[in-house]
């Protein structure tokens, strides 16, 4: 069987283009885009970390 690909590292900027757009929508770009960014970062650590366990057993 071949090795399945992770996309994980999509999320980060999946949560970043959120943010803009929700920043766009209230008039506060900068602000969401980077709070949609720490939010993309923390998501990926906690899913790589948890898939990480998940492999291991």
């Amino acid at each position: 069987m071949a090795k399945k690909k992770s996309n994980l590292i999509s999320i980060i900027p999946a949560f970043f283009f959120m943010g803009t757009a929700i920043g766009v929508q209230v008039g506060d770009i900068i602000k969401y885009s980077i709070v949609g960014l720490i939010v993309g970062v923390i998501v990926y650590f906690f899913l790589s970390y948890r898939n990480k366990r998940i492999n291991n057993k």
